[in-house]
């Protein structure tokens, strides 16, 4: 009876841990999921400390929004168009009106999917990350959901600023009606690449603290293993790993946990790479279009000599802007890659090291191969990887367009 109790005791105890970390990562995206609750996009709801999929209210409000902004862009387009505020650039406004049609379906795409289909999984993801926090002990990092939060509202700072800074510069150098859709898709679009960083660095975040705990191991082996003593004095340093994994032993199973907790975050990663894929197709097929547009207006501006200061500047900063949001989705990417090559080398360290346990050392070699099925790596569609690599590639293929532009627009 007494042991009955207590499996009950520590059931309940892990159920009210894990609704509080539940809690407490929501709070870490509250702000994004205010801000998409404007876009009419709705991933799940909170009733009861349990998460749901959104109500029909909240459907057909989504549904009521993508569309008015549908119309709303088809009756923009066709006013701007039909007034041609420079009959020189009429080319260039068709090849924008082209780069933010791309940008409207990824909108609608981003808030219906959301909201119609991945709720499960979104609430997956969360439930997901609850009960790893509490495999992970989380609650012995102090301030961690506070430095996410902190991290939260510096992305959405700098997202702000800069779509304030560039809708105000459109005022001024574009026709009004035209600049109003673009800056709302223009921040539906970036306020996506923020949720798809956000989500990735949750991710990363859990994967650096088992990576602490396998460092804090083999420091502790290494330890043992030093022979040679110096008698120059040193200052001793203190560090804040924690031990999770203990003495090694032929009982010790700490490392087939801390396996158990990578692949719950590799299935995170799958499920986040699920949402967002076709999302990430779109936002790179539109920053490819959008790049292009950049090259041709300056084209037209160039052989038009105008003197337009305020048109240049336009020019500049969205090419900057968006060249540093690619970059911002890479380097994210790629720092989660760089954790899981880390995670790698200390398990190697494991396996080589011949004075810890042969169960140890299997573990560490189990925990190897599903390290390789896991590669926690963002694909899109299979065809290919997002990680610094892209980058490199997107700027080389868009140099390339540049000289075939140049070439096109001699011919007129």
């Amino acid at each position: 009876m007494e042991a009955e109790y207590d499996n009950k005791n520590k059931y309940f105890t892990r159920m009210t841990l894990t609704k509080s970390h539940e809690k407490q990562i929501i709070e870490t995206l509250n702000i994004f999921i205010i801000f998409e609750y404007f876009f009419g996009i709705f991933r799940f709801e909170r009733v009861n400390e349990e998460l749901r999929e959104p109500n029909w209210k909240k459907k057909v409000l989504s549904f009521c929004i993508t569309s008015t902004c549908a119309i709303s862009f088809v009756a923009y387009s066709v006013i701007t168009l039909n007034i041609v505020m420079r009959a020189t650039m009429r080319e260039a406004i068709y090849i924008n009106l082209t780069c933010i049609t791309t940008m409207l379906l990824q909108f609608c795409s981003s808030a219906l999917s959301s909201t119609f289909f991945f709720n499960f999984t979104n609430i997956r993801i969360i439930t997901t990350l609850a009960n790893l926090d509490v495999m992970l002990q989380i609650e012995d990092y102090k301030n961690f959901y506070k430095k996410c939060l902190f991290t939260t509202y510096k992305y959405v700072t700098v997202v702000f600023i800069t779509q304030v800074t560039l809708s105000i510069i459109d005022g001024f150098t574009m026709y009004l009606g035209w600049a109003v859709p673009a800056a709302f898709l223009d921040f539906s679009q970036r306020l996506t690449i923020l949720t798809f960083c956000k989500y990735v660095d949750l991710l990363r975040r859990r994967l650096k603290i088992i990576n602490n705990y396998l460092k804090a191991f083999t420091d502790e082996c290494e330890k043992e293993t030093i022979t040679v003593f110096t008698l120059r004095s040193r200052t001793n340093k203190t560090t804040q790993a924690i031990n999770f994994i203990g003495h090694a032993s032929d009982n010790n199973t700490k490392i087939r946990d801390l396996s158990r907790m990578y692949g719950m975050i590799g299935q995170a990663c799958s499920m986040v790479n699920k949402i967002f894929n076709f999302l990430i197709l779109t936002i790179l097929f539109n920053s490819f279009i959008f790049i292009i547009t950049i090259m041709w207006i300056s084209l037209v501006m160039y052989r038009n000599s105008s003197d337009n200061l305020g048109l240049y500047i336009n020019v500049v900063l969205s090419f900057f802007c968006w060249i540093s949001y690619l970059l911002f989705i890479t380097i994210t990417c790629q720092r989660l890659v760089s954790l899981r090559n880390k995670t790698k080398i200390l398990l190697n360290k494991i396996v080589m090291n011949y004075d810890l346990p042969t169960t140890m050392r299997d573990q560490a070699k189990a925990f190897m191969q599903l390290v390789e099925a896991f590669p926690l790596r963002i694909h899109v569609y299979d065809m290919f990887s997002i990680d610094i690599s892209l980058m490199l590639k997107f700027i080389s293929v868009a140099t390339t367009y540049l000289i075939v532009v140049i070439q096109i627009f001699n011919f007129f």
